[in-house]
């Protein structure tokens, strides 16, 4: 049941196995084997996955149909879920949805060392301090 509801969000989402895995932290193969139904997921992870999808635990266990997965829309380049006030931020996410996996992965290492500048940076101080 899990295995077929996270296959299902993971393309309603338009990402490949590799990449929800590197989203979770996890081996391609141990995704995998949670949507096959070889491996079961730990509590902790199962958190993981329904804080990935947009979903409740219960919606992701299928304890719930409040809203089904097959409901809730694609991500596409013609659909962000959130526009921003920005119109050239707009435009790069909607490039950035529509760029092949490679080069998300390479904007995901970028982002992540950007993340972690901001975090060492001091309370209360501006970016670029």
């Amino acid at each position: 049941m899990i295995g077929e509801t996270i296959t299902r969000l993971r393309k309603q989402m338009r990402w490949s196995q590799q990449e929800v895995a590197s989203r979770l932290n996890i081996a391609k193969s141990t995704y995998a084997g949670y949507e096959s139904g070889y491996r079961e997921p730990s509590l902790d992870m199962l958190r993981q996955m329904a804080a990935l999808f947009g979903v409740s635990l219960d919606q992701l266990v299928g304890r719930t149909d409040e809203t089904k997965p097959e409901e809730r829309p694609a991500t596409s380049a013609s659909s962000l879920p959130v526009e921003p006030d920005d119109p050239e931020l707009g435009l790069w996410f909607k490039e950035l949805l529509e760029a092949p996996e490679e080069r998300r992965e390479e904007l995901r290492k970028i982002w992540e060392i950007i993340k972690s500048r901001e975090a060492d940076r001091k309370p209360g101080a501006k970016q670029g301090e």
